[in-house]
């Protein structure tokens, strides 16, 4: 297999993680859209959007219990939980990969 050859495969590859990659983080925001409140079927409103950081008495306890920087991890594991924050991050790791997979097959070229 000529070099050249390798650099075509290579772009291909690239061409396809990045398709991929930006619809698939287009599907993860989409399907994060969704309103914080909806009505039940008895009428009552229920809003399943607090988060466990957001109740102090919840923050107290995990800092009581596990000190600040459990605190902050956890704020952290529920901020990259969104939707939004996993369509950032899946989006950017195919364009590093695809970049990656451009550059190699230009050199190989």
């Amino acid at each position: 297999m000529s070099l050249f050859q390798r650099a075509t495969i290579l772009n291909m590859v690239g061409l396809i993680v990045l398709f991929i990659g930006i619809g698939s983080a287009g599907l993860f925001y989409r399907s994060g859209q969704k309103p914080p409140a909806l009505e039940n079927t008895t009428g009552e409103w229920k809003d399943d959007s607090l988060a466990l950081t957001e109740s102090k008495t919840a923050t107290r306890n995990i800092e009581l219990f596990g000190g600040k920087l459990e605190v902050l991890m956890v704020q952290w594991q529920e901020r990259l939980q969104r939707p939004t924050a996993i369509a950032i991050i899946t989006g950017a790791v195919s364009v590093l990969i695809a970049l990656s997979c451009f550059l190699v097959g230009r050199c190989l070229s």
